[in-house]
């Protein structure tokens, strides 16, 4: 026997299942390009000469891993559609005198041919595509600080290595499927029938119950906080939904629309719904994998878009002052000191600072108990804490340039989510609100942590001292003094530099706990972080739309195989061309656009979550999300539509 004769075999399989192989070798590529680019900018030592490179550099080897799994997934699922096709191939082997041994020989080499053919020009993609990725993220960081490129080992070699295990493990798996099934159960593989599926009550129970407390959670949440530690919850619920509705869900509609005598009983319908109410059981899987891989593209799209697009926006949520200036566990002359290091650090005559902002807060946390806050009671406490900002009326007047004015019991408040009291108790003091403010410019220079916060302002001094007095006294959890200075530059970051640089140094010399950030900086800060989700979420956008076009594009072609004799017969017995063109266009539009329809609904029951997740990061225009977000479908949309119209012109070639 000639030597190459399995390699020659292996090679003249896979040309003759190229329609195949084709878009598995261009998925493949793609992954692995992927895959390298990431690591190689995760790997480059540049990333540490620039400002938030450490923190973009935490972000991408995050997506890298992401990206990692996802390829483990993603490969051997679409492999299974391979060996699903090839069965009958094999079993004729099989029949003809080739045993199971020399059949993983063909499989070892046509495993080994598809390897060294992706990961070669994966790598090749990945070097010359890499150098390009790099700009464009140094591009959307607005970074100016030339960094040197280079061809990274470290990452060539991580992605030789997972990706040779990943096929590696592909080719042990089907293997193993050979191994274990007899000839003719490989020969028949492709004629073996589903029986008519029961509709599975209980099952589409629990899809519409766990649909609907993920919904509920979604739609109900209105701390941002909260909304960040429901999210996984609400998201699991959710996929135990989908496939649980997708599965039994779908059977059960079926069945109605068959029912249905007006709908089933037309040749476009009959023929589509009965083979649908056959094949369900295994389409189902496929087409919720559709639906939640398209909810993953459009959600961190939509996401990461509005993030870069409102950055400016947050910043200026965040910092209302150019330069901020913050005195933790601070004296009640700390205010003074700082104003005056403020007024003394500018040139005599000469004025380097406008809009300058000094006050003292304290903040408390207390028992979420919407109107009586009183501290912590361990014994009653159900889990909700709220954290309380407390300022002076002088103060909030002076900062924001107001006119309010408070009797001795009233209060005004300004709250992270809704707060409808019209009376509240602090530490067993009654007091009335008097209003409840719509913004309040400073809200952000306390971090509240993992508590929602309410800012309350007291009338006076003496209010204030009291309440600070009587929460020391009475409770663990003591109200810590803290001191806030701010102001903007007379004229230019650039040009107050030096006025800066007297504020410093007179700060050092005081013995104060400071912490002091300019908004420039944060500025570039958000850059890297908010550039480096961008670039994250495009990479994986561009993965989740090659996965799910590559998952319709087998399923078409799968179905086309089963569905071509099915076709025959109909034309056999009279249904013209025409019948069976427009039955195939019922199947495909009801079956396949179904998951973007579904996706769809998941993003919008998902939008008031995901608002209260963008206000941790201090975005918090709604309209720009809701732009973000609809522009985002509309493009995915057009792709799903592009894919629709390929893959059912595959189909129907088929059939034909």
């Amino acid at each position: 026997m000639n030597k190459f004769f399995y390699l020659n075999m292996a090679w003249a399989n896979m040309k003759k299942n190229g329609r195949l192989y084709l878009p598995f070798c261009l998925a493949s590529i793609g992954t692995i390009a992927m895959f390298y680019i990431l690591t190689s900018i995760f790997r480059s030592e540049g990333m540490s000469g620039i400002i938030g490179g450490e923190t973009l550099r935490v972000i991408i080897g995050l997506g890298r891993y992401i990206v990692g799994i996802f390829a483990c997934i993603f490969l051997f699922y679409t492999n299974n559609f391979l060996m699903k096709q090839r069965k009958k191939e094999l079993g004729l082997y099989n029949v003809l005198g080739m045993g199971k041994r020399h059949i993983g020989i063909i499989l070892f080499f046509e495993t080994l041919i598809l390897y060294m053919v992706t990961i070669v020009l994966g790598l090749i993609t990945g070097l010359v595509v890499s150098k390009f990725m790099f700009l464009i993220l140094l591009n959307m960081m607005s970074c100016t600080v030339p960094i040197a490129f280079a061809v990274e080992g470290q990452a060539i070699s991580a992605t030789v290595i997972l990706f040779g295990a990943i096929f590696l493990a592909m080719l042990l798996s089907n293997m193993h499927q050979i191994r274990l099934a007899k000839p003719v159960e490989l020969l028949q593989s492709a004629n073996v029938g589903e029986k008519e599926p029961r509709t599975k009550w209980v099952l589409v129970t629990v899809g519409v119950v766990t649909t609907a407390l993920g919904y509920g959670i979604a739609l109900t949440i209105q701390s941002p906080i909260a909304a960040i530690m429901m999210f996984f919850l609400a998201v699991i619920l959710v996929i135990i939904g989908t496939y649980a509705l997708f599965t039994a869900g779908s059977i059960a509609v079926l069945k109605s629309m068959r029912k249905n005598k007006n709908y089933y009983y037309k040749t476009k319908h009959f023929i589509g719904t009965s083979g649908m109410i056959y094949r369900m059981k295994k389409n189902a899987v496929g087409l919720a994998n559709i639906c939640i891989l398209s909810t993953m593209v459009l959600v961190t799209l939509s996401t990461t878009v509005c993030l870069y697009s409102g950055q400016n926006d947050a910043i200026e949520n965040s910092y209302p002052r150019e330069v901020q200036i913050t005195v933790n566990n601070a004296k009640t002359d700390t205010s003074n000191i700082l104003l005056d290091i403020l007024q003394r650090s500018q040139p005599e005559g000469i004025n380097q600072a406008k809009n300058i902002t000094v006050f003292e807060y304290f903040t408390y946390t207390t028992d979420n108990t919407k109107n009586d806050f009183s501290g912590i009671n361990n014994k009653k406490n159900n889990g909700e804490a709220i954290t309380l900002f407390f300022m002076e009326l002088d103060d909030f007047n002076n900062a924001e340039k107001s006119h309010w004015k408070l009797n001795d019991n009233e209060l005004l408040i300004y709250s992270d989510s809704k707060y409808n009291e019209d009376n509240v108790s602090l530490m067993g003091q009654p007091f009335h609100i008097k209003a409840n403010l719509e913004k309040f410019s400073f809200s952000e220079v306390s971090f509240m942590g993992e508590y929602d916060g309410i800012y309350i302002v007291v009338p006076n001094q003496g209010v204030f001292e009291s309440l600070r007095k009587e929460i020391n006294d009475k409770d663990q959890q003591k109200g810590i003094l803290h001191c806030y200075g701010g102001f903007d530059y007379q004229q230019s970051p650039e040009e107050g530099t030096a006025f800066l640089e007297e504020v410093k140094a007179k700060i050092s010399e005081q013995e104060m706990n400071t912490y002091l950030v300019t908004k420039d900086a944060m500025k570039k800060d958000a850059m890297a972080v908010f550039g480096g989700l961008l670039f994250i979420g495009s990479f994986l956008g561009g993965l989740f739309i090659m996965a799910t076009a590559l998952i319709i594009y087998y399923k078409q072609i799968s179905e086309g195989y089963e569905d071509r004799e099915r076709f025959q017969i109909m034309q056999k017995v009279g249904l013209s061309p025409k019948e069976v063109k427009k039955s195939i266009r019922s199947q495909i539009v009801t079956v396949f656009f179904l998951p973007l329809i579904v996706a769809v609904i998941h993003v919008a029951g998902a939008f008031n979550m995901i608002t209260k997740m963008l206000a941790v990061f201090r975005l918090t225009d709604i309209n720009l999300f809701l732009l973000c977000t609809l522009v985002t479908i509309l493009i995915f949309g057009i792709i799903y539509g592009i894919v629709y119209w390929l893959t059912a012109k595959a189909y129907y070639k088929i059939v034909k």
